[in-house]
């Protein structure tokens, strides 16, 4: 997270746009990305979704109609079952 933070950061300083990647299903990258947006400013991005490993999180990513639905659970939706 802190690189990513970092970044973040950085690009929004020199204007530059930023597309993360997520390996493997988005769960942390999905909190993260909202936070660019509404924290940075930076514009609303791509965030891949690959779903294969859903199954393992108590709350799994969400992906509705091409979006990813806000988490309303708190934490990083990165819990293990």
């Amino acid at each position: 997270m802190s690189e990513f933070l970092t970044v973040s950061l950085l690009a929004r300083k020199y204007g530059v746009p930023v597309v993360p990647h997520v390996g493997d299903m988005g769960q942390i990258h999905q909190h993260l990305v909202l936070f660019n947006y509404i924290a940075l400013g930076h514009p609303e991005t791509f965030l891949e979704h690959i779903p294969h490993l859903s199954t393992h999180f108590v709350h799994p990513a969400e992906v509705s109609g091409g979006r990813y639905r806000t988490p309303q659970e708190p934490g990083s939706s990165s819990d293990l079952i």
